[in-house]
């Protein structure tokens, strides 16, 4: 027993030196202002050991190794720092502040971690520092200052991205990922905006991929990718909070802007704890309330004259007009029954007469309460030291208003997501499952038609009486008299509309909420969408097990549960299941002394709705020219499956079949045409003119299929002398069976308004199809970034966008100017202890031609003026910004037919945000 006691001790005595444990801490702080620096990743060297400094500049950790220790100390914005270590002693570091120009890090250009510079494709970029320093209180503004990049504000808490020219409300080819989650709202296949993505706070870096991505992100991802990461509670500790109050709608009337100064309201919260070396979490809340910018524009969408001119007007925000027939019916009904007006009916018929009823304005029709509530719950355990298990929880309810076939009121909307997800740095394991909730959505142009023709039926064939007939008879009767024909429509106008409720009172919310609140399968507008969406992936880096290349690979399983109640597929009997698999594969190889960066990538996917799986590849070239100066060629392959929408679109359009349970619908599809009759313009005439009035007349159209784009790009990027940084590249692609969309089932009366005695109203809604074409896109776009030095820097881009070979029978949604660019200056620190910070933005967009489904038209050029100027006070770890958006309150619009954006001023007080 003496022998083993001595044999132990002797053990671990020899074993101490190594089993030795030393506790590393210190405080790290700028070498100019003396202020301390947070989120400064210390790590030490051969070893796993390592924190983050916390929101007071200090770090603590334990190093499971003897002294002397060597430490690396590396954050954004500053020198990389390595040091020694020989002693337990609370360490005294500081930084040196350095330029991050052409240091610039993305990940998801290539899915792995490099340089932006050597980038393959064209990436931009905006990280923590950047939204800090921003005159825009919301990053998702921030992005239309990128290059080729374009935006449709549609609402004041729904923005769309894109790039590279098909631009558009709610667009399904761009793709958004929020912490690995896709960010689409599963029925619709597109993300609303900031409504669950990340909050101001919490965003630790943002990259937009511009043009085709689906060989590394799958379907959808023609017009680019744009994905978002949020700060790890480990490395960005403690609670963080930012006030922001201002003011819009300055100037009433102006632009046609209905309100007067209101108030703006933002509060975010963010807290996070590193509870201990394995466990962190993180919460987040934000909170928008404001009144939205109001969609004004009542130009004439029938003819060049005013609505007193034209009977037939139709403004472009003005909802119930598109209902709108030839009256010459009408006009011979009156003629057979008083042959005394002959001499004044006949010559009127010799062309179309078409009137219009008349439209509400946006404005006290749709809510103009902006809301948008974002909350978040992150859970990170640290398994192993690098391996690490996370669980989260985001919601976001609000308000928000779009456009597509008219606008939509997107009243109390509901999305949530939920994460489980295990990583390494080499390999990761996720499954998340998104729910929607659409809410009370207000569908405009349709439920305005009915809420016409429920306080006077455009035609009553049981009386013969109607809004149509006293339009009539009050024309006649004033022209009799001796009125002109403009002046006598307007004035039988007047007579017809006796008894009309105005928009906002009593009776019109009456209509308006018993419309809007019954769903389309039973005559009303209401879309019950409460689609849900599952998403299992994986994916493995084998560089350790391939050293001599870099090769990744990745699985995923996708899941729709469409769920519309039959307001919006073909669902009555229950959800509809749509399934996407996908699998990919890619490689890079370093060759010519590394001087050479070869990459191959091949995706395949399968979705459930489509006979044949799609393949789509990615080949790209990187070369060092010099130091620091790279030639970028690439080629991709990207396609999109139709969105479900676009292939199984049902919606309820004929609302007297309602009354008798009938199932007419307007469809898209991929198979149920043999299940529905469908409803086109053409189908619509032909159901009219029919001589069995009980008939329908089916329209089977070419089952959609998906659409491919070929892309190259050839771009060149370099760091001159250190504080020059160019980019300049340009694009040529190649679109097959293009979805573009035609607008049909319109309002009765086109080709025979006798078809008001079997039918009251028709709405008008888009169905996408294939175009037979090929259509072609191409550009070009430059940008120069120049650090000024003593923190001062001044950026500016230019980029182009083209489309050759448009159908003109489609609906494109290239929404464009031919050019645009945007000048950025600033300085992040001047003055005593750089307490003092400003930064402005110019956008130039000349005027250019907007197609969307409800209305076209030209938007005219802006010229847009962002600024603000903050103030640091260090020892209460605060700042305060006074800034404005539109500084001088010049009105423009960012799409046709959406709202005319003016200025806004605010002021924002932030604590330990920097």
């Amino acid at each position: 027993m003496l022998k083993v006691a001595q044999w132990i001790t002797m053990m671990l005595l020899f074993s101490a030196p190594l089993m030795a444990q030393q506790i590393i801490s210190g405080n790290v702080r700028n070498r100019d202002t003396k202020e301390v620096i947070p989120a400064v990743s210390v790590r030490q060297i051969d070893g796993n050991a390592g924190d983050y400094t916390n929101g007071q500049g200090n770090f603590r950790f334990t190093a499971r190794t003897k002294f002397p220790v060597q430490l690396v100390f590396s954050c954004i914005g500053y020198e990389t720092l390595t040091m020694e270590v020989t002693s337990a002693t609370a360490l005294q570091v500081v930084l040196a502040p350095a330029s991050v120009l052409g240091k610039e890090v993305v990940v998801n250009a290539s899915r792995n971690v490099q340089k932006k510079i050597e980038s393959p494709v064209t990436i931009e970029s905006i990280g923590n520092r950047e939204i800090i320093n921003s005159p825009q209180p919301s990053y998702y503004n921030m992005l239309q200052g990128l290059k080729g990049v374009d935006i449709t504000t549609s609402s004041l808490t729904f923005t769309t991205v894109t790039t590279r020219g098909f631009n558009t409300s709610g667009n399904t080819n761009f793709t958004q990922v929020v912490d690995g989650m896709d960010n689409q709202a599963p029925g619709l296949n597109f993300a609303l905006g900031a409504a669950i993505g990340l909050t101001e706070l919490d965003v630790d870096n943002l990259e937009v991929l511009s043009g085709a991505s689906s060989a590394l992100y799958g379907s959808r991802g023609l017009n680019g990718t744009m994905v978002m990461t949020g700060k790890d509670p480990f490395k960005y500790q403690g609670l963080s909070f930012q006030v922001t109050q201002g003011v819009n709608h300055i100037q009433k009337g102006k632009s046609n802007d209905p309100l007067g100064p209101s108030p703006y309201y933002d509060y975010t919260l963010r807290w996070a704890k590193k509870v201990s070396e394995r466990f962190a979490f993180k919460v987040n809340v934000q909170y928008i309330k404001a009144r939205d910018w109001v969609a004004a524009d009542t130009t004439n969408t029938n003819s060049q004259r005013s609505r007193y001119q034209d009977p037939n007007y139709n403004g472009v925000n003005l909802y119930g007009s598109k209902t709108s027939v030839d009256i010459n019916p009408f006009l011979e009904g009156a003629m057979a029954m008083i042959p005394d007006l002959a001499p004044l009916i006949t010559p009127m018929l010799d062309t179309a007469n078409y009137v219009a009823r008349t439209g509400y304005p946006e404005y006290d029709y749709l809510s103009s309460d902006a809301k948008l509530f974002k909350g978040n719950i992150e859970l990170r355990y640290k398994l192993k030291p690098k391996l690490e298990a996370i669980a989260s929880a985001t919601y976001g309810q609000g308000n928000a208003v779009y456009s597509n076939d008219t606008r939509y009121a997107l009243t109390g909307y509901h999305l949530s997501q939920y994460r489980l997800e295990v990583k390494s740095p080499q390999w990761f394991v996720r499954a998340y499952t998104t729910i929607e909730n659409s809410g009370n959505t207000v569908i405009a142009s349709p439920t305005a038609q009915l809420i016409n023709e429920a306080w006077k039926p455009s035609y009553n064939a049981n009386t013969g009486d109607g809004w149509y007939p006293q339009y009539t008879s009050a024309l006649l009767e004033a022209m009799a008299s001796g009125k002109s024909y403009e002046d006598a429509s307007w004035m039988a106008r007047q007579f017809a509309d006796q008894g009309r409720p105005a928009a906002g009172s009593a009776y019109f919310n009456h209509l308006k909420d018993s419309i809007a609140g019954l769903p389309t399968r039973e005559g009303g507008t209401l879309f019950q969408d409460r689609s849900r969406l599952f998403n299992t992936e994986a994916q493995y880096n084998f560089s350790k097990l391939i050293p001599f290349a870099t090769i990744i690979a990745g699985l995923n399983y996708r899941l729709y549960m469409l769920d519309s109640k039959g307001t919006l597929f073909p669902d009555d009997d229950g959800p509809i299941h749509v399934a996407e698999y996908s699998a990919y594969l890619q490689g890079t190889k370093k060759v010519i002394h590394d001087k050479l960066s070869l990459s191959l990538a091949f995706r395949v996917d399968k979705n459930t709705l489509f006979e044949k799986p799609r393949v789509t590849t990615r080949a790209s070239s990187v070369f060092e020219l010099a130091k620091e100066s790279f030639l970028r060629f690439s080629y991709q392959n990207a396609y999109s499956f139709p969105s479900n929408i676009q292939a199984l679109q049902s919606t309820p359009v004929d609302y007297n079949s309602f009354a008798s349970g009938g199932s007419t619908r307007l469809l898209n599809g991929v198979y149920q045409f043999d299940k529905y009759p469908a409803y086109t313009l053409s189908s619509v005439q032909a159901y009219q003119k029919s001589e069995n009035p009980d008939s329908l007349v089916k329209f089977i159209p070419k089952d959609i299929m998906p659409q491919s784009v070929d892309a190259f790009e050839l771009g060149w990027s370099s760091l001159i002398g250190g504080c020059v940084l160019v980019d300049v590249l340009g694009y040529y692609s190649t679109w097959t069976n293009f979805i573009g969309y035609t607008n049909v089932a319109n309002t009765p009366g086109t080709d025979d308004p006798n078809a008001f005695k079997d039918h009251s109203t028709y709405v008008q809604y888009n169905i996408a199809y294939n175009g037979a074409e090929k259509v072609n896109t191409y550009g070009y776009a430059a940008s120069v970034s120049v650090d000024l030095s003593h923190n001062f820097l001044a950026k500016a881009n230019f980029s182009s966008d083209f489309l050759k070979n448009r159908n003109n029978s489609q609906i494109n949604n290239f929404n464009t100017p031919n050019y645009k660019f945007n000048i950025d200056f600033g300085n992040e620190g001047f003055g005593k202890k750089q307490r003092y910070a400003f930064s402005t933005t110019f956008r130039y967009r000349p005027a250019y031609f907007y197609q969307i489904g409800f209305a076209s038209g030209t938007v005219n050029a802006s010229a847009v003026l962002d600024a603000q100027i903050s103030y640091k006070l260090l020892q209460a770890h605060s700042r305060i910004k006074l800034g404005a958006t539109n500084l001088t309150n010049t009105y423009y619009r960012t799409g046709f037919g959406s709202p005319a954006i003016g200025g806004m001023y605010y002021v924002s007080f932030a604590y330990n945000v920097f």
